[in-house]
């Protein structure tokens, strides 16, 4: 593993997780248009078949706190339990979940697209799991982006409760995005869950798109 985290589409493996996480994001740019996020009204399952069993909507709560409203069958495995009315961060371990929880602020006070590398260890000899979090800003019946699409994809289908990590060998996507005007991509490495004085501060590189 070199020091430096790679982008999140720089996986070699070629693993369909990324097509889905990919499918999901180009049907929300389809939704949204010229309007600064789409309303959680405009999203039909039907339009995202392959996506579905990954794909989840996510209720904001309170600040760090959002709750999986429904959830796809992948999401259930990967928890061993029903998903629905589970906080997000019930899918890590400890040591990053107020990461994720500001990751998933930003989600909702951005808004912004913020997709998280993952790595899991299934049981003692069950080898490592990778895969990736994608959560998509919606506004909710208010108007207030108060609500989230998402997909939790991994490398292989699994049959046992899995916490994740975030994999420091990718990096972690943070795209902001403005009402009108060019969109920025934070792209911030060391995703690793080490704690303390030894830890490395992330590197971050600012992106600029059209998208």
């Amino acid at each position: 593993m070199s020091n430096a985290s790679r982008p999140i589409d720089d996986d070699p493996s070629g693993h369909s997780f990324a097509a889905v996480a990919r499918q999901l994001e180009r049907y929300w740019r389809e939704l949204r248009g010229a309007r600064a996020v789409p309303a959680r009204a405009d999203v039909v399952g039907n339009n995202i078949d392959a996506a579905l069993p990954h794909a989840f909507i996510l209720d904001r709560v309170a600040r760090g706190v959002g709750r999986i409203r429904v959830g796809g069958q992948r999401l259930q495995d990967c928890l061993g339990m029903d998903a629905r009315g589970m906080p997000l961060t019930a899918f890590f371990i400890p040591a990053v979940r107020d990461r994720v929880a500001g990751m998933m602020d930003a989600v909702f006070d951005g808004p912004a697209i913020v997709e998280m590398p993952l790595t899991a260890r299934v049981g003692l000899l069950g080898g490592q799991v990778r895969g990736r979090l994608l959560l998509l800003p919606l506004a909710g019946p208010d108007g207030s982006i108060s609500r989230a699409l998402g997909a939790l994809v991994t490398d292989r289908a699994v049959s046992a409760p899995l916490r994740f990590g975030l994999d420091g060998e990718f990096a972690v996507r943070t795209e902001i995005l403005p009402a009108n005007g060019t969109a920025f991509s934070v792209i911030e490495g060391g995703g690793g869950t080490e704690k303390g004085p030894e830890r490395r501060r992330p590197a971050l590189r600012l992106v600029v798109s059209d998208a």
